[in-house]
């Protein structure tokens, strides 16, 4: 068995995000965890090609992206980001019946010259691979090095991933028992793979200290505040419900998300980084999670970061009725009744923050330790 100890070991991440982007995601927290206790780490970005360039990805335009494309690049000391860029790369294709015919063209991802990515996975203690397109690369990895411990951190349902083929929904359930640990943020997740003896529930972290650190708050004294962030599933109908009828509150909306409202007390702040997300998490008076209703598979999103972030600030929580949060501090409202979601956030106002939700909450160290705590319980 591989020695584990930070001195001996290189964890190498599998991961659909570029580590320099605003963007930060939690594989980029447990990057920085492995890092900060000692490990030498190498951030893979996969799915990425010369198509994303004709998609409009986001990550074309970070700034450095393409001096970084197949090749190693020093962060910091011991810790490599490295973006392996080909000519195509898996993704959904417009019809089912091209998604069909290319299934097995998205297998032979990773199969031919790696290039300079080959020496980084043959010297990999532990590879931690992320429900994303570079799922593809198991098996080359697994032959190229097939005394590495894996582990399939499964930060997403990739059922929800609209941009991934799929080919990887049979593909994640064929190579899910080779893998030695299988590591999922949610309870929900824990349905996806029955019977696996490796399956282990590790929920979302968060960095402690920048919040703790946090000290000046964005909103004026004496303001109520209800803040949303994220990316996708936001539901614009809540907030126009909720603000109409609630002009004493004040509503934040922040994420690339376009302002379809206008409302005098709706604020779209746009993408921003993450530590300037945090003053408005921390002292905002309501957490919203006013999600569209897409799939009655949704429960793994309660767990989510979003989630993690507004229960270690204390804040109650603001979600649609078709979720169940199992938690305390939590108000329901039903998705397009104009009275139920003004009630909601109401109530949610008249709670107020309580410092105890805080004790769900484990730092991303917490979680990273307690991944490879399961690995080697695993594999001894």
């Amino acid at each position: 068995m591989a020695d584990l100890t930070p001195t001996c070991s290189t964890v190498t991440f599998i991961t659909g995000h570029y580590y320099p982007s605003p963007r930060r995601a939690g594989f980029h927290n447990l990057a920085d965890a492995a890092h900060r206790l000692g490990y030498r780490v190498n951030f893979i970005t996969t799915g990425y090609s010369l198509l994303s360039y004709l998609r409009g990805d986001y990550r074309t335009k970070i700034p450095g992206i393409r001096a970084n494309c197949n090749r190693a690049v020093e962060i910091r000391p011991g810790f490599v980001s490295y973006v392996y860029c080909t000519v195509w790369h898996p993704m959904t294709l417009l019809a089912p019946f091209l998604n069909k015919i290319a299934a097995p063209c998205m297998e032979r991802y990773g199969k031919g010259n790696l290039g300079a990515l080959l020496p980084l996975l043959r010297t990999t203690t532990v590879f931690v691979f992320e429900s994303m397109a570079g799922l593809f690369l198991f098996p080359r990895a697994k032959r190229e090095n097939p005394n590495a411990h894996m582990i399939y951190r499964v930060s997403d349902d990739i059922r929800f991933l609209r941009s991934l083929p799929p080919r990887l929904l049979s593909f994640e359930q064929e190579i899910a028992p080779a893998f030695h640990c299988v590591s999922v943020p949610s309870a929900r997740m824990l349905e996806k793979f029955p019977g696996l003896p490796s399956l282990r529930l590790h929920r979302h972290g968060l960095d402690k200290a920048a919040y703790d650190a946090c000290a000046h708050s964005p909103y004026s004294e004496g303001s109520k505040n209800a803040v949303f962030v994220g990316i996708g599933y936001f539901d614009p109908e809540f907030i126009r419900c909720a603000a109409r009828d609630n002009p004493d509150c004040v509503f934040h909306i922040i994420g690339p998300l376009r302002d379809s409202l206008s409302l005098p007390n709706v604020r779209f702040h746009g993408e921003q980084a993450f530590a300037a997300t945090l003053p408005y998490i921390k002292f905002a008076d309501v957490g919203l999670f006013n999600y569209q209703y897409r799939d009655k598979d949704m429960q793994s999103f309660v767990d989510s970061l979003k989630i993690m972030q507004y229960r270690y600030c204390g804040l109650p929580i603001v979600a649609p009725d078709f979720l169940d949060l199992c938690r305390d501090g939590v108000f329901y409202y039903r998705s397009g009744d104009a009275r139920s979601c003004s009630r909601a956030l109401r109530e949610a106002l008249a709670c107020g923050r309580d410092v105890r939700r805080a004790r769900e909450v484990r730092s991303w160290d917490e979680v990273f330790q307690d991944m490879f705590t399961d690995l080697q319980g695993a594999r001894a």
